[in-house]
């Protein structure tokens, strides 16, 4: 059922069906439940730790010094996040927060391919949310002081860097045409 369908079945509920069907969600859905508490009672400082416990908890996941990580646990993770309507300013705030802990992990594990290109992409998008809050010059100094840092290992860093620049030149490429 596509948004615009719900909308319009919601409008024919008077208003005690509407509390009905919001009761119901709430107890059927672990999401939902999360969703309206926060709606109720909005701490975005619990809420963005608890996506960080989980991004830490997912890349602490490794076996022989190999990482078991998922990027797609740590996207889905920052898009979760997203969806509770906190703004792209605390997206950017998770998603380096993100970045910082894939990369401080690399130095510990070995990442697969699928690993490192998702974070490849991720350095990408966040520099895409940086050029959408026009900070960019803040993005690539953040990316900057990771390696400074000593952050993950120096061609990894690299890496990163070289993500980063690429989706710089990709959005200039597009603000031109």
């Amino acid at each position: 059922m596509s948004k615009a369908q719900l909308k319009k079945e919601l409008t024919h509920l008077d208003r005690d069906q509407l509390v009905e069907v919001i009761l119901n969600a709430y107890s059927s859905s672990k999401e939902a439940k999360e969703y309206f508490e926060f709606f109720l009672n909005p701490d975005l400082e619990a809420l963005m730790q608890k996506k960080v416990d989980i991004i830490a908890k997912e890349l602490n996941r490794a076996k022989y010094g190999y990482s078991k990580a998922r990027i797609s646990f740590i996207r889905k993770a920052i898009s979760d996040f997203a969806a509770f309507g906190v703004g792209d300013e605390h997206v950017y705030t998770l998603t380096h927060c993100a970045l910082r802990m894939l990369v401080g992990m690399e130095r510990y594990y070995h990442f697969s391919e699928t690993l490192t290109k998702g974070t490849l992409r991720l350095t990408g998008d966040f520099i895409a949310l940086a050029d959408r809050l026009e900070c960019i010059d803040d993005a690539l100094g953040k990316l900057k002081r990771m390696g400074e840092e000593d952050l993950g290992r120096a061609n990894f860093r690299a890496k990163v860097d070289t993500a980063a620049r690429d989706a710089v030149k990709e959005l200039s490429t597009k603000k031109h045409r």
